[in-house]
């Protein structure tokens, strides 16, 4: 009997080390998996498995914050990108805001003009007058700047790099009339290029930094303030002749932009160009205006596939308002003029008609410019008219305004 006991304690005994041993496996397992997983997030690994096999939209989807894969064709900016060597700790807005200064400066040049001046001792002399504004993307020599900078094509144009009095020849001028963009080339290579951020990411409150050419002297200027207001259809003095330009879907700020600083790059907080800045207003303080630089890479995609700025139209001059009409409220394009034997005059389209839907977006919410330079030539643009009272439904085939 006693021994029966004895049996019976050997066999707890073992059986509670042996439960022991299986728990102590059991948890180290578990702080493994622990560890493995902590890995894994810290990586992202763990979130891009998670988003590739779960479905788009899902509730996971939605709660982990997967993002849809685009492949956008993004513009190669090649070497020599300003990466921006910001502390970990910020102290303040000033230390940073004049980090970012000090690091993009290198990037922002002058474009002047060739003039040929008249000198009492020298007779007529050729010489540069800077005008605007510009920022390198590439260090094969492309430079951002805005269209009217250098719209004059009987102008010969050249660029004055930060530190340099010696302007170097444009080579070759690529202008996008449309979004007020151009693309200047210059024979220089191993220049420093300022890397392009997102506008779609835009906050109203977001720091905005402008670095320009006031005047067109004042190199390496910098002003400082905020982004006010996003996706403003704006009618805007630009340059120093104060021509005006209507333009749609562009940045508010309250950062200084004068005369000379078209052209200019606008920076968010981590350096990186968000727009181009273009424009003042007449008889206001403080607002200022930008071409957001998502536009500007789509732009420059195209350039790089195709070596030259399509420019897609549909031949008609329009305004894009609401009108209050007898017995209708009525938001839409109102085209004022159809261009003879143009896309849209090929497709039946007639002055007083209103564009109200455009490529299956309402006209309420969304620009029809923008809608257009997202087209590809020779497409087609469905669109829905009001006429007299009634809808319609018009093809045009998108042409092409550069040809």
């Amino acid at each position: 009997m006693q021994d029966l006991d004895k049996k019976q304690q050997k066999k707890r005994k073992f059986n509670s080390k042996k439960f022991t041993c299986f728990l102590s496996f059991f948890v180290g397992i578990l702080l493994l998996c622990g560890a493995s997983l902590a890995i894994l997030y810290a990586g992202g690994w763990l979130k891009s498995f998670t988003c590739s096999v779960v479905l788009e939209d899902s509730f996971v989807w939605n709660k982990v914050g997967c993002k849809k894969d685009e492949d956008t064709g993004t513009f190669d900016q090649g070497s020599n990108i300003i990466n921006m060597n910001l502390p970990d700790e910020i102290t303040s807005t000033e230390e940073l805001v004049t980090q970012i200064i000090e690091q993009a400066s290198p990037a922002v040049v002058t474009i002047s003009v060739d003039t040929l001046t008249f000198d009492i001792e020298e007779g007529f002399i050729d010489q540069e007058d800077g005008i605007g504004s510009g920022f390198i993307v590439d260090s094969e020599g492309l430079i951002i700047t805005n269209q009217h900078v250098v719209s004059d094509t009987d102008a010969e144009y050249s660029v004055v790099l930060p530190g340099e009095e010696e302007a170097i020849s444009v080579e070759k001028i690529y202008r996008d009339n449309t979004n007020d963009i151009a693309i200047l080339k210059i024979d220089k290579s191993g220049l420093s290029a300022l890397k392009l951020g997102d506008s779609d990411e835009l906050s109203r409150g977001n720091l905005a930094i402008a670095i320009g050419n006031p005047f067109g002297d004042l190199e390496g200027t910098a002003t400082v303030g905020y982004i006010t207001g996003l996706n403003r259809d704006v009618s805007a003095s630009s340059g120093f002749y104060g021509s005006t330009t209507y333009y749609e879907g562009v940045i508010q700020t309250d950062a200084a932009i004068n005369p000379g600083n078209s052209g200019g790059p606008l920076l968010n907080s981590s350096g990186e160009v968000i727009g181009i800045n273009f424009a003042t207003t007449n008889g206001a303080d403080n607002i200022s205006f930008a071409i957001p630089i998502n536009t500007v890479k789509s732009r420059l995609e195209v350039f790089e596939r195709e070596g030259r700025f399509p420019q897609p139209y549909i031949g008609i001059s329009y305004t894009q308002r609401t009108i209050f009409l007898k017995e209708n409220i009525v938001t839409g394009a109102i085209i004022i003029e159809v261009e003879d034997s143009g896309p849209a005059d090929e497709a039946g389209l007639e002055r007083g008609d209103i564009i109200i839907e455009a490529d299956g977006k309402d006209m309420s919410e969304y620009d029809l410019s923008t809608i257009i330079q997202s087209l590809e030539i020779g497409s087609i643009l469905d669109v829905v008219v009001w006429r007299s009272g009634e809808n319609e439904n018009f093809k045009i085939i998108v042409g092409d305004k550069g040809e």
